[in-house]
């Protein structure tokens, strides 16, 4: 029985949820998975929580300086003096725990213990396989490190990125960015509608900006989707933010046109049961629903890897971008009275959707473990 360790970390949702998806998938072909938060177990139970907060206070009123941040370390190399030791950050504790555990493969979902992995192997101190899982659509730098045995890329063109920036090709994958399992079934959106009380006749948006509910402009996107005219449904996700829940509740109370929830487990239902998605580009909410092909609206993204997100789709015709309230209010206005053209963004997504990437890298790192 195949032992694997995955590693996460505490900066979004995103990481932990490719995370879970492939602990699922690994544990569904007859493998032992554990998940470990580097940052939490390998680093410091107190540098995570500083890390964690202080990346969220720049995500919620500096975003500038996130994006600069995100622009400068993609001209970085990882083996740069410049890193001052990030690019080995808790490989002593993990060493201890390989050692310890002696996992037959590692993989990581975020790129800071994919470098402590590779400084471990640069010194000898492990052989252990080792594999990195893109959890955006793009190809940063600060993901590339020597000793790592496959990369895993959310397409073939971020694989040909990879390839063109040094990695060899044949340790490169085009397998998707993993996703639950659920999103792999064809989603019955009449039925779906039915259980969840949303009229037929009119289209139904998904709206949403994240777990945390406090970024995404939640609020905003159903201010402007009040003042259309067009016919319409929505159904409005504010996640653990307790206070948008109250105030969107309030604020619609007499309207029937919007539901407005808080956290939920069923994201693959809603979504199956809407004609458009509106949310700001978080690489796996993007990628369930390419999964489910439908069509996308990104609106306040953040800037660095969801901007690389929402281009990439708008790219692929999968998504449109909406940079501010106006375009917003004219895009949702347009799409709304237009079923062809959400018909046609929702073939493109289906032309990238790959709803099976969880079981190609469990699949493909089997197999390598099985050859160490």
């Amino acid at each position: 029985m195949a032992r694997v360790l995955i590693t996460t970390a505490p900066y979004g949702a995103g990481h932990d949820r490719v995370a879970a998806a492939l602990a699922g998938a690994f544990v569904a072909e007859g493998a032992v998975a554990e998940v470990a938060d580097h940052f939490e177990r390998f680093v410091s139970p107190a540098f995570a929580r500083g890390s964690r907060a202080l990346f969220w206070l720049i995500l919620r009123h500096a975003p500038w300086l996130w994006a600069r941040v995100w622009t400068l370390s993609a001209q970085l190399p990882t083996r740069s003096p410049a890193m001052a030791g990030m690019n080995r950050l808790g490989a002593r504790r993990l060493g201890r725990h390989l050692a310890a555990t002696r996992p037959d493969v590692v993989v990581h979902v975020h790129p800071t213990a994919a470098g402590a992995t590779s400084w471990l192997r640069g010194r000898g101190l492990t052989r252990v396989p080792q594999a990195v899982v893109l959890t955006d659509f793009a190809a940063h730098p600060q993901w590339i490190y020597p000793h790592v045995d496959r990369y895993f890329a959310p397409s073939e063109a971020i694989a040909e990125d990879l390839v063109a920036r040094g990695v060899p090709v044949e340790r490169t994958v085009a397998s998707g960015i993993p996703i639950d399992l659920a999103f792999a079934a064809p989603a019955d959106r009449t039925r779906l509608r039915q259980d969840l009380g949303l009229a037929a006749e009119a289209p139904a948006v998904l709206v949403m900006g994240g777990m945390q509910g406090r970024l995404g402009g939640i609020d905003e996107v159903c201010e402007v989707l009040a003042g259309l005219s067009a016919p319409f449904r929505a159904v409005v996700v504010c996640g653990d933010h307790g206070t948008l829940v109250e105030r969107l509740r309030s604020r619609f109370a007499g309207d029937a046109r919007f539901r407005v929830l808080g956290r939920v487990s069923d994201v693959h239902r809603l979504m199956g049961a809407v004609d458009l998605v509106v949310t700001k580009a978080g690489a796996s909410t993007c990628a369930e629903a390419l999964a489910l092909e439908r069509p996308l609206v990104f609106y306040r993204s953040l800037p660095g890897q969801e901007e690389a997100n929402a281009i990439c789709i708008e790219a692929a015709g999968a998504g449109i971008r909406a940079p501010d309230r106006p375009a917003l209010a004219a895009l949702l206005g347009t799409l709304l009275g237009d079923p062809g053209r959400r018909a046609a963004m929702a073939a493109a997504a289906g032309q990238i959707r790959r709803p099976e990437a969880a079981r190609t890298v469990v699949k493909e790192l089997l197999g390598l473990a099985g050859t160490h």
